[in-house]
C-alpha cells in the first residue's frame, strides 16, 4: 500500500459538496465532514446539513497523486492549503477523530450548549481565545454558537461576536 496523507483543501464559498464530486470523479478518495445546524429565516425553522468546516474538505493523497496544479484548478475548489512550498498533511489521528464522531447518517453531532445562563446584561468572562482573562456583559447571541459582548477596553466600550464556548457568567 501507498504512502497516503490527507491534505485540506480550500473550496470557494458554497461549493464543498461540487469541489468533493469532481475530486469523486477524478478518483480521490474525499472527505467532507458534514453536521447538522438549524437555519432560522422568515419565521421558519429548518435543520440543514452543512460542511463542518465550511469551506474546506479533505484529500487522501498518495505521493504520486500530489498534483496541486490539476487539484487547485478542479471545479469548486480554490486549492490546497499550503505555505510557501510547503503543503502540510493533516495528521491520520484528526481525521480519524472526525470520523468517529459521525452518527449512523453520516454526521458529526456538536455539543448543545446551555445557553439559559446568558440573558441580556448579564456580566461574563471570557476563559479563551484572543480575549482570555476579559469580563463584559452579554448583549445577545450570534447564530447558535457566538454571543455579542460589550468589553471595555482602554476606557471605551467595544463590541465583540466570540464563541460560546469561550464565555462563561461571572
Amino acid at each position: 500500500m501507498t504512502n497516503r496523507e490527507w491534505f485540506t483543501i480550500r473550496t470557494k464559498v458554497h461549493k464543498e459538496n461540487l469541489a468533493q464530486g469532481q475530486y469523486a470523479r477524478q478518483g480521490y478518495e474525499v472527505y467532507l465532514p458534514q453536521t447538522l445546524k438549524t437555519r432560522r429565516h422568515a419565521r421558519r425553522v429548518e435543520n440543514v446539513i452543512r460542511p463542518f468546516f465550511t469551506g474546506y474538505l479533505f484529500l487522501h493523497l498518495a505521493p504520486e497523486e500530489r498534483n496541486w496544479v490539476t487539484i487547485g484548478s478542479t471545479i469548486g475548489s480554490v486549492g490546497a492549503v499550503h505555505f510557501g512550498d510547503q503543503y502540510p498533511p493533516v495528521p491520520d489521528w484528526m481525521i480519524e477523530n472526525l470520523q468517529a464522531r459521525e452518527d449512523e447518517q453520516g454526521l458529526i453531532s456538536t455539543f448543545e450548549i446551555d445557553t439559559s445562563c446568558f440573558k441580556k446584561g448579564k456580566r461574563i468572562k471570557i476563559h479563551s481565545g484572543e480575549l482570555e482573562g476579559l469580563e463584559g456583559i452579554f448583549q445577545e447571541m450570534r447564530g447558535e454558537d457566538r454571543a455579542i459582548v460589550l468589553l471595555e477596553m482602554l476606557r471605551r466600550k467595544i463590541i465583540a461576536t466570540v464563541p460560546l464556548t469561550s464565555v462563561d457568567a461571572a
